[in-house]
């Protein structure tokens, strides 16, 4: 699997999903904040959404750029 890929997804999709969020004035992205402010949640939404993904790509939903370098 394409571990960079993956994360290059779903922070796109995080920020594509969600509103900036403003902290003290400031605003982030929504993909940064997570990532820093509950790394933890971060990881466990990837894993999650990784596994969306693997999902459609044995249904043949497409994804081969992220899974299709797997041995079967």
């Amino acid at each position: 699997m394409n571990m960079r890929l993956l994360e290059e997804m779903y922070a796109d999709m995080l920020d594509e999903c969600y509103p900036t969020v403003k902290i003290a004035g400031y605003e982030y992205l929504p993909s940064i904040a997570l990532q820093r402010l509950d790394h933890i949640a971060y990881m466990v939404g990837m894993a999650d959404y990784e596994s969306a993904l693997r999902e459609d790509y044995e249904n043949g939903y497409g994804y081969e750029e992220l899974f299709g370098d797997e041995e079967e």
